[in-house]
């Protein structure tokens, strides 16, 4: 079975962390549902006001062509964030 991960780091406001929970809750939840290919996505804390998403997906052909969309919903996302996201990703090698 292929999978592909990606792995999107950026810093985020903590004073507005709810607030930002609540959004991504009412506003991105469902279109992040809809892209095909993307299996699920989790997002971790790593550092005051520092975040990790974490995203598997069926192939990296889905990531690049859901890329315009995942552009456009983080970009709802944008006014929480304190510096620009880094994205890496791969296909996956070996699971256990």
């Amino acid at each position: 079975m292929l999978m592909y991960f990606r792995v999107t780091t950026y810093g985020f406001d903590e004073s507005r962390l709810e607030e930002a929970l609540a959004k991504m809750d009412a506003a991105i939840r469902d279109d992040l549902k809809a892209i095909a290919g993307l299996q699920s996505i989790h997002g971790c804390r790593i550092g005051d006001g520092q975040a990790m998403i974490i995203s598997s997906w069926d192939s990296e052909a889905s990531v690049e062509a859901a890329q315009p969309k995942i552009e456009e919903i983080f970009g709802k996302m944008a006014e929480y964030m304190t510096s620009p996201p880094e994205v890496k990703g791969g296909n996956v090698f070996w699971a256990m």
